[in-house]
């Protein structure tokens, strides 16, 4: 098949897959996942590793629209009807899924207390796209999808914190230390502090000029152009396209609440065939011959990363006096992991070329089992928190 004909094969074998997954009350993000890995290299292989190859863009472009529209979520008012609760959930379920892999690789399974950090911070990052899916699905609505939106636009920043302080770190540990310790740290928050601000900018220039257009059609033009735009001069500058896209959706919700609403129902009208195609591919691209490769240190980083997301996300919702529900099931929601964890570990590979392998190893056959259980995760808990539903009941109010 030719490029056009896969992305035709594609979407017409994702809408399959989502309508029959949901008879068995599974989320369609789970269905489009499966039917990617069916049809893959893995196993059927009508959908090849070049073809994958030759459609990697269609990944950046749906990640740049989630995170814009994840952005867009992180409203001054969305915080307010949270408070605290939001931000030490996020604090807390990052510094447990840190605590709880590190600890577990290093003190059970005696890894290298360096590589043992490494896991952990990437374990930190978790995947806002089948989160997102699952919540449009189920059209859910309540403080516990307020907080879960509000926690996943934090997650990825503290991950790249993270990350940065634990590679200084383990730089020192292996003794591959090289360079000032203030380097090591300045090029995270550089990449931290550089995303946002371009994020900012972008998202006034987009409101002074959708301010001005008239139609419908020209504005989401703007704003798809103003997106990917966003993600592209990340890429180039070294920054992160992911916080970028994300702190231009912020702009733009907090500095023309009113103007966003429509730019943001704009892009929700048009970005699901895009979700189908990203979905596909990305079940398309996981490899079952990498979870007979993980071994134990494979099973202990899946299983400590969930423990520690759901008992720190649980503390930080104790401390922030969040609702009930939000203590009791928002960390289920935060089991998806994959754009920037695989990231990440390009990274890894760039800096300790010693362990990369690894590290890759491990972290890509997680994806495999996390991609799969998380969306099922996520409809569990907004469904044991009653708010399946809820934003189509308050619509027709």
């Amino acid at each position: 098949m030719n490029t056009t004909m896969y992305l035709g094969f594609i979407l017409l074998a994702g809408f399959a897959a989502g309508r029959l997954i949901n008879y068995v009350k599974l989320p369609a993000v789970t269905g489009y996942l499966l039917i990617g890995l069916l049809l893959g290299p893995s196993l059927l292989g009508l959908i090849t590793t070049e073809s994958i190859s030759v459609l990697t863009p269609i990944n950046s472009i749906a990640l740049s629209i989630i995170a814009f529209l994840i952005g867009g979520e992180f409203s001054l008012a969305q915080l307010r009807k949270c408070g605290k609760s939001a931000v030490l959930i996020a604090i807390f379920e990052v510094l447990g899924a840190f605590c709880f892999v590190t600890l577990t690789l290093h003190f059970l399974l005696d890894v290298e207390l360096y590589l043992a950090l490494i896991f952990g911070a990437i374990s930190c990052a978790t995947a806002p796209a089948a989160t997102i899916m699952v919540l449009r699905q189920y059209k859910a609505s309540g403080p516990l999808t307020q907080n879960l939106l509000a926690v996943v636009a934090i997650d990825d920043a503290l991950c790249l914190i993270a990350f940065g302080l634990a590679s200084a770190s383990a730089k020192v540990l292996s003794g591959t230390f090289s360079g000032g310790l203030a380097a090591m740290i300045a090029s995270p928050l550089w990449e931290l502090l550089g995303s946002l601000l371009l994020g900012a900018v972008a998202g006034l220039i987009l409101l002074t000029i959708a301010t001005r257009l008239k139609e419908q059609p020209d504005r989401l033009v703007v704003a798809l152009g103003f997106v990917f735009g966003t993600a592209g001069a990340a890429e180039v500058l070294g920054l992160s396209s992911l916080l970028a896209c994300m702190a231009l959706g912020i702009t733009t919700v907090n500095t023309l609440p009113r103007e966003s609403d429509r730019l943001f129902g704009l892009l929700k009208s048009v970005d699901t065939p895009i979700y189908v195609l990203f979905f596909v591919l990305a079940g398309a691209n996981l490899h079952l011959g990498l979870l007979a490769q993980v071994g134990a240190i494979g099973v202990a980083y899946i299983v400590s990363r969930v423990i520690g997301k759901v008992i720190g996300a649980a503390v930080g919702a104790k401390l922030g006096q969040a609702p009930p529900p939000v203590l009791r099931y928002l960390g289920l929601g935060l089991v998806p992991q994959a754009g920037v964890a695989i990231g990440v570990t390009l990274l890894v590979q760039q800096s300790f070329p010693d362990i990369a392998a690894m590290v890759t190893t491990v972290i890509l056959g997680s994806v495999v089992v996390y991609e799969i259980i998380g969306p099922f995760c996520t409809k569990m808990a907004i469904a044991k928190a009653g708010e399946v539903g809820a934003a189509a009941s308050a619509a027709s109010e």
